[in-house]
């Protein structure tokens, strides 16, 4: 019993040392003490809790980031999976010349038969056969354009050609002749240069007439059917490159000779 009376006594005796106002203000400190460490403790347990949640915030974009990068390559590898003819198939389909019906069609029969475009792949080999010098040829838009600067079948202003002029046609005719199937347009096109005398020629007339030259001699020197083609002028209205510049004028003054394949050709296409 002993043991516990001593210390009891001895803070009594402490406490009896310390004037009451002293505790007074001891216990007040005390008391901002705890409230302070209450407080401190409560920010640092929000700041903890909020930092959990923005960790997981971020976990969660991360997250979405990868599988973003997941699909967005596997567009990527979709895409360069694309055959030519898929391309193909689908600008023909964006400029409404295949209907949804036409198109799934073709790719049931192309998916049934996993064959080779026959038409496509004779055509590659007859523009290789027979390529011409400064004749451009591509697909584009559900077309085969063949673009024949004017500088190289016309004098500035004339829809006359050449005799050098005509023998370049002689290579356009060999790769129409090889492709009997096709129907082809044959355009003019001109810069934005107006004529400058005060005849009744302009670029609308030009455009026509140079067209129109180029189909006479197609029918009449390489016999080309003349019920495949179609000849019209553009004018100036459909450049390909700026008029502003002298290059940009040099390349919209050109011939344009569109191929149109028929659906029936591209039946099967997967190339």
């Amino acid at each position: 019993m002993k043991k516990y009376i001593t210390p009891f006594i001895i803070m009594l005796s402490l406490a009896s040392c310390i004037p009451p106002g002293k505790l007074s203000e001891s216990l007040e400190a005390n008391t901002l003490l705890n409230k302070k460490y209450d407080t401190l403790n409560n920010k640092l347990n929000d700041t903890v809790a909020s930092f959990s949640t923005s960790l997981s915030n971020l976990k969660g974009s991360i997250n979405n980031l990868k599988d973003s990068v997941t699909y967005y390559r596997s567009l990527v590898a979709a895409r360069q999976a694309q055959t030519q003819g898929d391309v193909f198939l689908n600008q023909m389909f964006g400029y409404s010349l295949l209907t949804t019906s036409e198109l799934a069609g073709i790719k049931a029969a192309n998916t049934s038969n996993n064959a080779n475009n026959i038409w496509l792949e004779s055509f590659k080999a007859d523009v290789k056969k027979y390529s011409i010098a400064d004749v451009d040829i591509k697909l584009n838009k559900g077309y085969v354009f063949v673009d024949i600067p004017s500088n190289i079948l016309f004098t500035t202003g004339s829809a006359r050609l050449s005799s050098k002029s005509i023998e370049k046609l002689g290579g356009i005719a060999r790769l129409l002749e090889a492709q009997p199937n096709l129907n082809f347009l044959i355009e003019g096109h001109t810069d934005n240069i107006a004529f400058s005398d005060s005849s009744n020629n302009d670029n609308w007339n030009l455009s026509v007439n140079r067209a129109a030259a180029v189909a006479k001699i197609l029918q009449n020197k390489y016999k080309i059917d003349p019920k495949r083609m179609i000849a019209a002028g553009r004018s100036e209205y459909m450049p390909m490159d700026d008029n502003n510049t002298k290059e940009g004028r040099l390349n919209n003054r050109r011939i344009r000779i569109v191929l149109m394949p028929s659906v029936k050709q591209l039946m099967n296409l997967n190339n």
